[in-house]
Order: structure tokens, then sequence, then C-alpha cells
């Protein structure tokens, strides 16, 4: 299990690489000369399903075999 939750957030890595520039560019008004390159949004999609399902399986998974949360966050504010 602690894989496939690892490997769901090495798949936000390329991710965000990706969307970053493309972002700089959107921001900075160089995408009405230069084209939104077809295979960053085919990739970008692909990526975003594939996280989409492991983390609808990872619930899943948790609830079938009622795992509760027992770690504290990092930055608890409140405790």
């Amino acid at each position: 299990m602690e894989d496939i939750v690892k490997f769901r957030i090495f798949l936000s890595f390329p991710l965000l690489g990706l969307l970053i520039p493309d972002l700089g560019l959107f921001l900075t008004g160089s995408s009405a000369r230069a084209a939104f390159p077809i295979t960053h949004a085919i990739i970008a999609a692909t990526l975003s399903i594939c996280i989409a399902v492991l983390t609808i399986g990872i619930m899943l998974y948790s609830k079938k075999h009622n795992i509760q949360k027992t770690a504290k966050p990092v930055f608890d504010l409140l405790g």
C-alpha cells in the first residue's frame, strides 16, 4: 500500500513540471504567439487520471480494511 502512495506522489512531479512552464507562458501573454503543445495537454490529462484512480483506490482500500489515519500532521497548529 505504501508503494502505491509513493507512486501517486511521484506522478505529481512530472505533472507540475509540465504545468509550471505552460502557466508561465499563459501569465506572460506569450501563449498568444506560441501554440499550446497538445502533447502537454495529453500527458497532463493522463497523469491527472492516473493520480485520481490511485487516490480512489487508496480510499476504497482504506475503507474496506477499516484503516484509520493515525499519523500526526507535521504542521499541527491545534495540538
